[in-house]
């Protein structure tokens, strides 16, 4: 039986394997400049 951690790490790849490597390079680079501006804000 899946613990809830591991569950919660299959969804999240589960969600997106159909991505392709840009789009999940994309989607990365975007998050990572909002973490940034929020931790910018926050200080």
């Amino acid at each position: 039986m899946f613990s809830m951690k591991e569950r919660a790490k299959w969804d999240a790849w589960k969600a997106v394997e159909a991505k392709s490597t840009d789009e999940a390079m994309s989607d990365y680079i975007t998050k990572v400049k909002q973490l940034m501006e929020a931790a910018e804000a926050s200080t």
